[in-house]
């Protein structure tokens, strides 16, 4: 989240395209943390487990909505 309130502030639309892109890795490493807490060490029970990794995908299916609202700008 704060990636991406990072981007929206930028003034340039390439600033705004680098920090949503790498807005959407902590998705996937909090998918794959989710895991490792399952599965691993078995820190957490199979809800929370299934929900955080569906919920880091939506969120992560966000983002390219911001880029693409970007358009051609640079």
């Amino acid at each position: 989240m704060n990636n991406i309130a990072e981007g929206w502030e930028s003034l340039r639309a390439l600033e705004k395209r680098q920090t949503y892109n790498i807005a959407r890795r902590p998705c996937g490493e909090a998918r794959s943390m989710s895991y490792v807490l399952r599965f691993d060490s078995q820190f957490i029970s199979r809800e929370p487990q299934i929900d955080l990794p569906a919920a880091c995908a939506q969120t992560g299916k966000l983002v390219p909505g911001l880029i693409r609202a970007l358009g051609d700008r640079s």
